[in-house]
């Protein structure tokens, strides 16, 4: 199956993590060796805000519902790969104005 692209655009306000998993062992000498664990030792994520219409912040939230446990394409500040999002929020901000902030993990497929 081909994997879905998420292209809405977030507000500025959003930020990124990048996590790196690493293997540590320490001696009793107070010697240490630290190594990548595995191929993907790195981990981003983003805290993501979108804001727009009801119509818009629905399209998101029915992408969003419609890929539980699957990954998606989006490009972020760091360039393309694929995520997933297991939570999000959203609110009405008043008016005709509301938001969704998400957080999107990547993900690594064999």
């Amino acid at each position: 199956t081909m994997t879905d692209t998420f292209t809405w655009a977030a507000t500025s306000q959003s930020t990124g993590t990048t996590t790196a998993t690493v293997k540590r062992a320490r001696f009793g000498d107070g010697y240490a060796q630290a190594a990548p664990d595995g191929l993907n030792a790195r981990l981003r994520s983003y805290q993501l805000q979108f804001v727009g219409n009801r119509s818009t912040i629905n399209e998101i939230v029915a992408f969003l519902d419609g890929h539980v446990g699957q990954s998606f394409f989006w490009r972020g500040p760091l360039g393309t790969g694929l995520y997933g999002c297991d939570t999000y929020t959203d609110s009405h901000l008043g008016g005709s104005v509301f938001s969704i902030t998400a957080t999107f993990e990547q993900t690594y497929q064999p």
